[in-house]
């Protein structure tokens, strides 16, 4: 009877560590999931200045491509993912705030005709007005950080 007793003890402990284990495993995915969430703009990239803050930019230019370039049935995604990885390049290459404006300006320039395309086609653009609002902040942080 003791041996019986002793395993169901150690048992309960096991089952408990799996039980803690299990939480924080949870718990992690769901801050994660939080953090993914987040708006992949300016934003993440407000602590930095000068080239980093270019170079983070750009990632988030590149992020936002890939996302637009997995779209499909709209004509004017292929277009959009290219002006935005182009842009990313140019602010790779930038090695000042007035290169890196220009980057963001010639992107800002191209969403603006795809929206004109769409709109003279019938339709939506409304995604496309939301992803020139966030070129326009990351055009805003990187004038004042820049």
């Amino acid at each position: 009877m003791q041996s019986l007793t002793f395993e169901i003890g150690n048992y309960r402990g096991r089952f408990a560590g799996f039980c803690v284990r299990g939480f924080i495993l949870a718990a992690l995915i769901a801050f994660g999931a939080l953090l993914a969430d987040r708006p992949a703009t300016a934003g993440s990239c407000g602590a930095l200045t000068g080239k980093a803050l270019y170079n983070c930019v750009a990632t988030n230019l590149d992020h936002k491509a890939d996302m637009i370039g997995r779209v499909r049935g709209d004509p004017e995604a292929p277009v959009a993912a290219r002006a935005l990885q182009t842009a990313a390049s140019q602010l790779r290459a930038a090695t000042s705030k007035v290169q890196a404006l220009s980057a963001i300006t010639q992107a800002r320039s191209a969403i603006s005709g795809i929206i004109q395309q769409a709109k003279s086609g019938g339709r939506d653009s409304q995604g496309w007005g939301r992803l020139i609002g966030a070129l326009s902040q990351m055009a805003s942080l990187i004038q004042k950080k820049g």
